[in-house]
């Protein structure tokens, strides 16, 4: 099957990055955005999330906050993506749905994926978003394969070397390989045709 394109924006951009979202989003169906949260403070965060949601609704994709449940509703997001501990994701999960999509992250286990995708989420990611190399014992794509296989709760994987949309698991979260390009709708296109 080929999985759906779940896109993650940069960490460090900036309200006017509006115009290029909206540019990529224009180009090629998405399933859902990841708003990433980065170093910013608070209102910092909720400025750049009220100037990407609409853009990220208005192309039909489900704009979600990076671990700020509590401005949800106030953003008028459709979800949050959630990377702390179980018991914090079930209370989110208790708070928000089901109007409200909430998606678990900071998984890097078999077991933090048992335990955290029995909570009644979304969806599970399997990836790490910061940079750089990781001591797991599995790859994000290994867990996301052995999850589609066995489990029904979707799963999103981020793979950073990895665009291939011909997969078993359902989502194919993309990030540097779309916004480092010099033309990431473009980009982001050819990775969907390429794949179709």
């Amino acid at each position: 099957m080929n999985a759906q394109l779940y896109l993650i924006t940069p960490p460090d951009v900036g309200p006017d990055f509006a115009h290029t979202l909206g540019q990529v989003l224009a180009t090629t169906e998405v399933a859902a955005v990841l708003i990433q949260r980065g170093e910013r403070e608070d209102d910092a965060y909720v400025d750049v999330a009220n100037a990407l949601i609409p853009i990220a609704q208005k192309a039909g994709a489900a704009a979600l906050l990076d671990n700020m449940p509590e401005a949800v509703k106030r953003t008028n997001a459709d979800g949050v993506h959630m990377t702390s501990a179980a018991k914090d994701i079930a209370k989110v999960v208790k708070d928000l749905k089901p109007n409200s999509i909430v998606g678990a992250g900071g998984i890097h286990s078999k077991h933090d994926a048992m335990t955290k995708g029995e909570l009644n989420v979304d969806y599970v990611f399997f990836g790490h978003l910061p940079l750089g190399k990781t001591d797991d014992e599995f790859s994000a794509e290994e867990l996301a394969i052995w999850w589609a296989e066995t489990f029904e709760v979707p799963a999103v994987c981020f793979d950073q070397e990895n665009t291939d949309l011909n997969t078993k698991f359902e989502f194919r979260a993309l990030r540097e390989q779309v916004w480092q390009s010099d033309q990431p709708a473009q980009t982001l296109a050819i990775i969907a045709k390429g794949n179709s």
